[in-house]
């Protein structure tokens, strides 16, 4: 007499299949909210870089279109500097535009101002403590203000450097050449305005 076993599963083999696959599906899960986590944070960052680099590429546009006109004489200290530039942020382009750049103090954080033209626009820099402004002449000394306390100087410096200290103690330097003259052109034959 042959004995047939039973093809099929036992309950036994079937409690450990169960098993097996919950835990495949909790590390499953645990993965996915991991995951979904981590996206999260990247995105975050991500978005914070964006505005970063915007915001950095819109002061040095600014700065590198900055004009010497002798009606209305740049001037900078640490907290900002105002001026004429070539291209506006907030007005019309094309046109030499009044521009004043500040870093304001905001809830433990600094955001940067740009006014223009009557409007004005708050740019939020992400994890910065502290937030100053200097100014590089063409010998390539810095100085806290614009125009120096004491020397002879052109009108605009030679660069515009904004020091920005992070909430964990790293140091950022944002920097930008002004691209044109720095001096008024004098022009002894154009014909007086009245």
């Amino acid at each position: 007499m042959t004995s047939r076993r039973a093809s099929g599963l036992t309950l036994l083999e079937m409690l450990v299949v169960l098993i097996i696959a919950g835990m495949a599906l909790a590390i499953g899960f645990q993965s996915l909210g991991q995951w979904r986590r981590a996206d999260a944070a990247i995105n975050g960052l991500t978005a914070q870089t964006r505005q970063a680099s915007l915001t950095r590429g819109w002061l040095e546009s600014s700065v590198r279109a900055l004009m010497p006109i002798q009606e209305e004489a740049f001037s900078g200290d640490a907290t900002g500097f105002s001026g004429v530039t070539l291209q506006p942020l907030l007005d019309t382009q094309g046109g030499a535009t009044p521009v004043a750049w500040k870093a304001v103090p905001s809830g433990g954080g600094v955001h940067l101002e740009i006014e223009e033209g009557g409007r004005s626009l708050a740019l939020p820099l992400e994890r910065v403590a502290r937030a100053e402004f200097s100014y590089l002449d063409k010998e390539g000394a810095f100085h806290p203000q614009w125009p120096p306390a004491l020397g002879l100087h052109d009108h605009l410096p030679a660069a515009v450097v904004l020091r920005l200290a992070g909430d964990t103690g790293e140091q950022r330097l944002w920097s930008a050449s002004i691209v044109g003259i720095r001096n008024p052109v004098v022009m002894p034959y154009e014909a007086e305005q009245d």
